[in-house]
């Protein structure tokens, strides 16, 4: 493929965005557990849509659009999946830049497709086979016919990712149950053949993209700094090689008073984020250095009046005196209740999250950058938020930041309970909380969207389920029968504390029931309330020793 072939490049891409877009929620329904929180397909296509989104017209070389692709990818990805896909995008960019061209020949292409199984790996701590880090991995050993063609290449590698898809419920007992095949590899073998469409001459189109938004950002508020402008662009360069970056920073930062200033430079392609009063005065500047693809200014006033009921009143205001030493923490939440609750336990910071609506490796990244603090705790609270949180923390590099890897609510919760801002040498301190979140016995109750045998549990649509550890332990036709059998197995786990955690369909009769449940069991437990309203679970319940 000739490097001037953008359009085909472009033909390539979008089609395989679509494949994913067109069956985002079948990836979705390939939830091991029956739960109405299958998120793979969304954050897949959500990583997708950024990376497409980010090409430049400016880009012209196959390797130039790559690169354009495989940003956006990084910055856009949400979930676990949606983090793996940008690292096999990556490796699949950097392979192609190392045989200078986009190569279907054995040798050439074997050395891409090496290149995007390591980035994959490299990007999970714990790899997992029986997930869409196999189907890479098969792809990158069992390709070895040299191909005539670039469209007989793909039709290779297509076979090979459809039989390890297939393989998936062998490699992950977990799958074989629920008799479904991994989410993220099926939206893998997606892609490859939505890119194959193209190459035969029959791309896939997008449809309609929903609008993205900021909206998932909550923080404190500031006076002195929510006025004025969030004024983002992207350029090529003229001249990448003497551009002064630290020059150009201090001129957003001193001369025109930016501030939550975020810059990333790769090759000749400059990103730009800040906080202006005047964003002409931005775009002035830069416009000497290069030519813009893309460039948006949203008024921060109106931003703080979507952000909804955590931007209000004085004590969500951010002092203008910071102490270098103390911490800011960051914790994922997902709903009002919650977000009280984590402000209350000493939360400086929130972001909107959790199933189904994972937030982007962007969205910490701006949020970090718009913090004053030095030293940053960070709580995901879900465990698919957590890879994305690791990718941001790789981009910031004047913070000290801490992950807490919370995997959920009631952990982040407990882990707030051994948290506060004076903690100024948290690294003497990390491993301890650490090993306090892992003691949290919990679990939560939905209703099931579909049969299902787990567990040796016969699960029935439209019944609540409980699951603990993971497990599903059982299905029921009320809340609470569901209930007490969760607060059995937490109440066995010898917990002294126990508590519930109810959205906005649980009655306050159904908590009573649960209530004199609990005090018939051990009159002597204390018992706690949380009115939560988070989505997905009508309960989550966990004991504390």
């Amino acid at each position: 493929m000739p490097n001037t072939h953008r359009h085909l490049v472009m033909s390539v891409l979008e089609s395989l965005v679509s494949a994913v877009q067109k069956e985002e929620e079948k990836i979705n329904d390939l939830n091991v557990f029956p739960v109405p929180d299958g998120d793979t397909g969304s954050n897949m296509l959500a990583t997708l849509i950024s990376a497409w989104e980010n090409i430049s017209d400016a880009s012209i070389t196959d390797v130039e659009v790559l690169n354009d692709f495989s940003r956006g990818a990084l910055l856009g990805a949400r979930g676990n999946s949606g983090v793996i896909t940008s690292q096999i995008i990556k490796g699949f960019t950097e392979g192609v830049k190392k045989v200078g061209k986009l190569s279907w020949s054995t040798s050439d292409l074997r050395i891409i497709l090496r290149s995007s199984k390591e980035f994959a790996y490299k990007s999970v701590g714990s790899p997992v086979e029986g997930t869409i880090l196999s189907v890479i991995k098969a792809i990158d050993e069992k390709y070895e016919r040299n191909a005539k063609t670039i469209k007989s290449a793909f039709e290779q590698v297509l076979e090979i990712a459809k039989k390890a898809t297939e393989y998936t419920p062998e490699q992950l007992p977990v799958l074989k149950e629920a008799g479904v095949v991994d989410s993220g590899a099926y939206g893998l073998t997606l892609m490859i053949e939505g890119a194959l469409k193209a190459l035969k001459g029959k791309p896939l189109k997008l449809g309609k993209i929903k609008a993205s938004s900021d909206e998932g950002i909550f923080q404190k508020a500031d006076a002195t700094k929510n006025i004025g402008y969030c004024t983002e662009f992207i350029m090529t360069l003229k001249k990448p090689e003497i551009f002064n970056e630290k020059l150009f920073k201090k001129k957003l930062i001193e001369d025109l008073s930016g501030d939550s200033l975020v810059m990333i430079k790769e090759d000749d392609i400059l990103k730009v984020h800040v906080h202006v009063k005047k964003p002409g005065e931005v775009f002035n500047a830069a416009q000497k250095f290069g030519e813009f693809s893309k460039i948006k200014s949203e008024n921060m006033a109106t931003q703080a009046e979507h952000a909804g009921h955590l931007v209000e009143g004085d004590k969500f205001k951010t002092s203008k005196k910071t102490n270098d030493k103390e911490l800011a923490i960051i914790s994922v939440s997902n709903g009002k209740g919650l977000d009280k609750l984590f402000i209350k336990l000493g939360a400086s910071h929130l972001i909107l999250g959790g199933q189904s609506m994972n937030p982007s490796v962007e969205d910490f990244v701006k949020l970090i950058k718009d913090i004053e603090h030095k030293n940053i705790v960070i709580l995901p609270n879900n465990s698919n938020i957590i890879l994305a949180v690791q990718t941001a923390k790789k981009v910031i590099e004047d913070k000290n930041i801490f992950i807490v890897p919370t995997k959920t609510l009631p952990q982040g919760i407990v882990a707030l309970y051994n948290i506060n801002k004076e903690m100024y040498d948290f690294h003497e301190y990390e491993e301890e909380v650490k090993e306090v979140i892992k003691k949290v016995s919990e679990g939560e109750i939905t209703i099931a969207v579909r049969d299902a045998k787990m567990n040796g549990i016969n699960v029935r649509k439209g019944e609540f389920i409980s699951l603990k550890d993971k497990k599903i332990l059982s299905s029921t036709k009320t809340i609470e029968e569901s209930a007490k059998i969760l607060i059995d197995k937490i109440i066995e786990d010898g917990s002294e504390i126990i508590s519930i955690i109810r959205n906005d369909d649980v009655t306050e009769k159904q908590i009573n029931l649960l209530v004199k449940y609990i005090k018939s069991k051990n009159e002597d437990l204390e018992i706690e309330i949380i009115f939560g309203g988070q989505e997905v679970y009508h309960l989550l319940i966990f004991g504390e020793e």
